[in-house]
């Protein structure tokens, strides 16, 4: 058995429920991804009747649809994750990931439908990220495998969709069908289905499932971790009573609380304003104006984000393993940020336009290094980091908020990018770039460390009372 009931323990049901879940990523991932190489299509000039790339009319008319679609898309997002602040609670977890599967299924069904565009993303769901963190592990070697899990799986299961809606298009230039526009609805159809069998198990007989393991046949994890849960419960209880037993009550009133809200909120908020969607949902336009031309632009677009997918997203989540600091993974993305930034920008400003070929690869290197960066270090932990600030009474809505924080920024950047790019040129990434600078150290300063800290640990960061927590052991078998 593990060497003492805090090892790390994980069935196979366990992973099978979060892979799961995470289903509801694909349909985040595809909902999200599927504009950017929309407005790379002839066919999307042709169907709005816009003036294409270079033409006259396109900074007047077709630059202005390009932002609205964008902002519509972070709009619908944003009202969601609203929304899960009290849904989250009220209907459970299990409840909200089906409805927001349902929803993903409805928004597939009008992107894929005929004579429809990917305007109707405000009818996806997104329903993982915060339905896998609403089951977080509770000691210290556990969450280590809960960090694993949140940095891979939100983007693994995005890559082969991604692939598809860019490089298909790619090599059939105006004819991506309705089926490859709407194929998420696949994805959350499956998750709303695997969460029918959710409810039906309660309590004891849910955990056990969860931390079933051959050495551990008495489950002595599991009736652990039990105690562990139904002390840290009462004790939540117990300090909501403060507040009327009203967690927004505490939220507004309670001081660690309030702390954990803006954090959570700027973590997300920043993250976006280091500008990964700026390039991805521009990438065609970034391409063609660094001298790419005919399908070049898509397939660069289908490498980049299937090369985050693959290789660095799965890459931070092993490091967030190893590196004992969530802190120095954020500086330390958003330190590259600010440099592979700068260098684009200077890449941009030189060459945008020109026939210089050397001066233009450099452009495109530097939007392929910007990338190493953002997505091994800030992409990963931007997720795992909101999943460990927020006790059980107020995760749903510090989630939830957090997460809104998200999408506030998209809104802002996505609807002045392509205006940005017209009117300023390179100029626009002065605002990344200003960002970053600024943002470093305000996560010196005052983001709390959680990394290998358990969540009643990190209670302890933010000045709360917490019980007893089980001895915690390292264990690298899991």
């Amino acid at each position: 058995m593990p060497s003492s009931p805090g090892a790390a323990q994980m069935s196979t049901y366990n992973r099978n429920v979060v892979a799961f879940a995470a289903l509801g990523s694909m349909t985040y991932g595809y909902g999200a991804s599927i504009i950017s190489s929309t407005i790379g299509q002839p066919g999307w000039y042709t169907f709005f009747d816009l003036p294409p790339t270079g033409e006259p009319g396109y900074d007047e008319v077709t630059t202005p649809t390009i932002a609205t679609a964008n902002g519509l898309l972070s709009t619908g997002a944003a009202a969601a994750c609203l929304a899960v602040m009290w849904t989250g609670d009220r209907f459970g977890r299990v409840r909200n990931l089906q409805a927001a599967s349902l929803l993903g299924v409805l928004g597939g069904a009008l992107q894929g439908a005929p004579r429809t565009s990917p305007c109707s993303r405000p009818a996806d769901g997104e329903p993982a990220p915060p339905w896998l963190a609403g089951r977080p592990p509770r000691h210290l070697p556990r969450l280590r495998l809960h960090a694993g899990l949140v940095g891979r799986l939100r983007r693994l299961l995005r890559v082969g969709p991604r692939i598809v809606r860019l490089a298909l298009p790619a090599l059939r230039p105006g004819r991506a069908s309705a089926g490859t526009v709407g194929r998420h609805a696949v994805a959350a159809a499956v998750a709303a289905l695997a969460g029918l069998q959710e409810p039906a198990r309660r309590g004891w007989t849910e955990l056990q499932r969860l931390r079933q393991y051959p050495d551990d046949p008495g489950d002595a994890v599991a009736r652990e971790e039990l105690r562990q849960i139904q002390d840290q419960i009462a004790l939540d209880r117990q300090k909501l009573m403060a507040w009327g037993g009203n967690p927004w009550r505490a939220v507004l009133l309670k001081r660690s609380y309030r702390k954990r809200m803006v954090i959570g909120f700027l973590t997300q908020w920043g993250a976006e304003f280091g500008g990964p969607l700026i390039i991805n949902n521009y990438a065609v336009i970034l391409y063609e104006g660094l001298g790419q031309k005919g399908s070049m632009p898509l397939l660069l677009s289908a490498l980049w984000i299937t090369t985050a997918a693959l290789i660095y997203n799965p890459g931070g989540a092993w490091l967030h393993d190893k590196v004992n600091s969530r802190r120095w993974m954020f500086m330390t993305g958003f330190i590259g940020i600010i440099v592979t930034t700068s260098c684009l920008a200077a890449m941009i400003a030189c060459f945008a336009g020109t026939d210089n070929r050397a001066g233009n690869a450099m452009g495109v290197f530097f939007i392929f290094l910007y990338l190493v960066f953002q997505s091994t270090f800030c992409d990963t932990t931007m997720y795992i980091y909101i999943s460990e600030i927020f006790p059980t009474e107020i995760r749903s809505i510090g989630m939830g908020f957090s997460l809104f924080g998200q999408f506030t920024a998209t809104i802002i950047l996505l609807q002045t990018a392509p205006i940005g790019f017209t009117a300023a040129g390179w100029k626009y990434f002065l605002l990344v770039i200003c960002w970053s600078v600024v943002f470093v150290p305000i996560i010196y300063f005052f983001f709390p460390e959680t990394s290998q800290l358990s969540l009643e640990e990190v209670e302890k960061q933010f000045g709360d009372e917490v019980v007893t927590h089980i001895p915690r052991e390292r264990d690298d078998k899991v």
